[in-house]
């Protein structure tokens, strides 16, 4: 697992914002430090260098995560399969 960044606050719209060095693929699966899956990146804004992100929370446990600022998120270190055509194999 690779770190994203931590818990800075939770919006109106009930998403986790955090802080991260790096730009990670919307999609991705998030998960907490006891390797629960906890959503998915929404969104990515702000600077470049140090964007913001937004994850939507699972509907299972979107509770008490008021609790939770400053916790660490984490991604997973593989990326994303890409969809797309397969190439044949020669005969």
């Amino acid at each position: 697992m690779k770190k994203l960044g931590s818990i800075l606050h939770l919006s109106n719209r009930e998403r986790v914002i955090l802080r991260s060095n790096q730009t990670p693929a919307l999609g991705l699966s998030v998960f907490n430090s006891r390797k629960e899956k906890i959503g998915f990146i929404h969104d990515v804004f702000g600077p470049t260098k140090d964007p913001y992100i937004s994850v939507k929370i699972l509907a299972s446990i979107s509770k008490n995560f008021e609790n939770r600022v400053g916790d660490t998120l984490y991604v997973p270190k593989q990326a994303k399969k890409k969809w797309g055509r397969r190439k044949r194999s020669k005969k």
